[in-house]
């Protein structure tokens, strides 16, 4: 059946044939946010410039995950209604063509995360089997975790079921006794008894935790698709990637304001935990990556339906491969924040059209506009993307004013305001259109 199984396509998959239920979809996304890379961005929260105190900090990650996951699992629910994939439904609100360009850009930071994580991954294997055998085989484990991503993810979204959960099941054993060993050891209550005391980095915190749910809103309907019931696919993803992002990113706080290392494993080395920590690192570099590789092959074809995705998820794990070998990962927030900028004000497009429109939202419909650009649609995520980072700016470079735009990001922070504005302006344009 080559590249037409289930799974391999951009075609509408029928309810008949959809097998995901809750626990396959929170699964994966609980999968999903068990990440060295939340552990790296809740370290960033309480460390310079943010300088976040713990209290502040676990505000941050509660409330930025409360908004994020709501547009993550939103853009969800239209996978479920429509079962189709994220980057084949946003043809609804920019048209054929309009949406290429936003593949195009998903299509690119997808390959960027792959590097990241499999970065991440191998700098954190790598400490830890220092700690073991004293060898430095940072390469290797590039390779290694390459290798394993890129089969994971062609063994298809059937496969997954299986192995997500077995996977989600190990990945919760060992995440809860890393909870347990890290509370146990430190006191907790100590940290959190300090007084909340808001400052302006609390808004660019905030931004820091909203930024990683919405990066994967571009690609969550690739896999609430599959899902029987649109229950399922919201409640699952928004449970799952609720308790492990949330979890993770506090952890990295937490061990971060102990000991002021930027290094989650680093500190996990420092615990003592070793073999254990090494599986948390593989299996949780694996459930999330392989998100990255698979919606990248789809996302491809959402501008060559033709082209073979199994072709395609090879390339992209050897691409993020590459990468992550000439890589150095510097400026993280600035990576994080660049794809919130992106993708909030297209997340918040997306949602807005299925809210006001959602009669439309017909697989055929949609999978064979004839309509190439929609220009206002376009121009109301350009606008969205400038004022985001016009936003977020002041708060990262040291110094820099932006008139009314420092005001408003001292206040607010840049997500929030961005998905008002955005929300607004597409009201009124879809209204006007009628």
């Amino acid at each position: 059946m080559g590249d037409k199984k289930y799974g391999y396509d951009i075609k509408p998959i029928p309810i008949h044939m959809r097998k995901y239920g809750f626990l396959d979809n929170f699964a994966i996304w609980f999968g999903a946010g068990i990440s060295i890379a939340e552990f790296w961005a809740g370290a960033i929260l309480v460390t310079s410039p943010l300088s976040l105190n713990l209290k502040l900090a676990l505000l941050a990650i509660i409330v930025g995950h409360l908004i994020g996951n709501l547009l993550l699992s939103l853009v969800g629910v239209m996978g479920v209604v429509s079962g189709l994939p994220t980057m084949v439904i946003s043809r609804k609100p920019l048209g054929l063509k309009g949406s290429y360009l936003v593949s195009v850009l998903n299509y690119l930071q997808l390959i960027g995360w792959t590097a990241v994580m499999i970065i991440v991954g191998a700098l954190a294997m790598d400490n830890v089997a220092q700690e073991i055998v004293g060898i430095s085989l940072y390469s290797l484990w590039i390779i290694v975790l390459g290798l394993i991503v890129t089969l994971w993810s062609l063994v298809g979204p059937e496969k997954w079921r299986v192995l997500e959960k077995l996977a989600a099941v190990l990945l919760l054993i060992l995440s809860t006794w890393l909870a347990y060993i890290v509370l146990n050891k430190y006191d907790l209550g100590k940290l959190l008894s300090e007084p909340l005391m808001f400052t302006p980095a609390f808004w660019l915190g905030l931004d820091l935790v909203i930024a990683m749910p919405v990066s994967w809103a571009p690609l969550i309907a690739d896999y609430t698709r599959f899902s029987k019931k649109v229950s399922d696919g919201f409640w699952g993803s928004y449970i799952g990637y609720f308790i492990s992002s949330s979890l993770f990113y506090f952890l990295g706080a937490f061990s971060n304001a102990l000991l002021g290392a930027m290094d989650p494993i680093g500190i996990i080395v420092f615990y003592g935990l070793g073999i254990p920590a090494m599986l948390i690192i593989i299996f949780s570099t694996v459930t999330t990556t392989f998100l990255d590789v698979y919606s990248a092959a789809i996302t491809y074809k959402n501008i060559r339906p033709e082209a073979d995705a199994r072709k395609q998820i090879m390339l992209v794990g050897i691409i993020g491969t590459i990468i992550a070998l000439v890589f150095p990962i510097h400026e993280y927030e600035w990576f994080l924040l660049l794809i919130g900028g992106a993708f909030v004000s297209l997340t918040a497009i997306m949602v807005m059209d299925f809210i006001i429109d959602r009669k439309n939202y017909v697989p055929e419909k949609i999978i064979n506009t004839n309509t190439y650009y929609k220009l206002g649609t376009i121009m109301i995520w350009a606008i969205g993307f400038t004022v985001y980072i016009l936003l977020a700016a002041p708060s990262l470079i040291p110094g820099l004013y932006i008139p009314l735009f420092s005001e408003i990001g001292s206040i607010m922070g840049s997500s929030i305001p961005t998905l008002i504005l955005v929300s607004l302006l597409y009201t009124i344009y879809s209204l006007s259109r009628r």
